[in-house]
């Protein structure tokens, strides 16, 4: 039988309006035996919403069949931006995927992300931590794996990817001292990433994928042993690291895709356009791919500005080719 536990956590998050408020992170903790300690965390940007909802889900059933190990669930890690339905935390504009920064923390992100790497990076083995495209992002619905730096190759990571049940995993390398796979790194803690949906709303579909693709991975580490194993799953490996893969705005205007999601495109072919209604005089500028493949990511909102992401198509390798990336 499990045992569960509170282990809420709260940081300062001063406003205007509010000189000593605190914002409640809640973090529910679950104990089945011996076995690894693993996390599931969603909700790092408040706009993004599947992973939240799901680990919601698994917040009320994962005590009841939990079998070895322990889970710590974080539905919402930046609480405070997922009551506000903010990509970035309201009270200081910060960016909790950045502010893994160390001591001393400024205002409540960095609060935030000391006390994980405290209170939670130091106690666990691996981590599954779930995003979507937010409120002006699409993803098509992926595991992530992200290299950090220099990290070595880990060959857990394509099994656990196969785990999770997408039949798409995207690829990253990523380099800011303050991000979450950084503070992973500094752990030595095995992470595994998704981008699922986004654009500010979701489904159920979309939250049960997620949920059961956590599920999956908990398989796979051994905490549900009773889960069948993926290991001949297909998944198909996209590259979103390299350049040509990310088509952005040059200008303003309002995006207008001709493509959509999982379409596949040719090389130098037309993705879209940009308009601007209230200058009809202005002629349409013609979007055109930067490389053939897959489009994995795609704009939600229409407006868009000089540097926004448009657009991000990738070949389809095998999961297979990940260890070249390396």
């Amino acid at each position: 039988m499990a045992t569960v536990s509170r282990e809420d956590f709260s940081c300062a998050a001063a406003t205007n309006a509010s000189a000593y408020r605190r914002v409640t992170i809640p973090m529910l903790k679950i104990e089945a035996g011996p076995g690894p300690a693993v996390a599931l965390m969603a909700g790092v940007h408040g706009d993004e919403w599947e992973g939240q909802a799901a680990i919601l889900d698994l917040w009320r059933h994962l005590p009841g069949i939990l079998r070895r190990g322990t889970v710590y669930l974080l539905p919402a890690v930046n609480a405070e931006a997922s009551l506000a339905g903010t990509r970035l935390s309201p009270s200081d504009g910060g960016n909790l995927n950045r502010a893994f920064l160390g001591a001393p923390a400024r205002g409540y992100t960095e609060s935030v992300a000391a006390a994980l790497e405290a209170r939670l990076l130091s106690r666990i083995q691996a981590l599954v931590d779930v995003h979507s495209g937010g409120a002006s992002l699409r993803y098509l619905p992926s595991s992530v794996i992200t290299r950090y730096g220099d990290d070595a190759y880990d060959e857990r990571l394509p099994a656990l990817a196969r785990a999770f049940g997408l039949p798409d995993c995207v690829y990253f390398r990523g380099s800011e001292a303050g991000s979450m796979p950084a503070a992973a790194s500094r752990h030595d803690v095995l992470r595994l990433s998704a981008e699922i949906g986004g654009g500010a709303e979701t489904s159920q579909a979309l939250v049960e994928r997620c949920r059961d693709g956590l599920l999956g991975c908990l398989g796979e580490l051994g905490l549900l042993p009773d889960r069948p194993a993926a290991q001949n799953r297909e998944v198909q490996l996209y590259d979103l690291d390299a350049p040509a893969a990310t088509l952005r705005a040059s200008e303003a205007g309002v995006f207008v895709p001709a493509v959509e999601l999982g379409q596949a495109v040719g090389a130098r072919q037309r993705v879209g356009q940009l308009i601007e209604p209230a200058r009809p005089d202005l002629s349409p500028r013609p979007l055109i791919s930067p490389q053939a493949g897959t489009v994995v990511c795609l704009r939600a909102l229409a407006r868009s500005d000089d540097g926004d992401c448009l657009l991000q198509i990738a070949p389809a390798l095998p999961l297979d080719s990940l260890a070249s990336k390396y």
